[in-house]
């Protein structure tokens, strides 16, 4: 995203929401990417985990098998 384009955003805010009303919107909204980010993580972390444990058990199914 731009220079440009970030000023329009937030001037229309500015306009639609209010300076009074602004600060508290930007803080909810910082609020809300940082539960974003860490529960995309502990999303990777955990499908990493189960992904890891099914292919140990695919190998060690295939051991058998040989």
């Amino acid at each position: 995203m731009g220079f440009w384009e970030v000023i329009l955003i937030l001037l229309l805010a500015f306009i639609f929401v209010g300076p009074q009303k602004l600060p508290e919107i930007a803080r909810e909204m910082g609020k809300g990417v940082r539960w974003l980010k860490k529960n995309y993580t502990d999303f990777k972390v955990t499908m990493a985990k189960e992904l890891s444990e099914d292919n140990a058990d695919t190998q060690q199914c295939n051991k058998t098998k040989s």
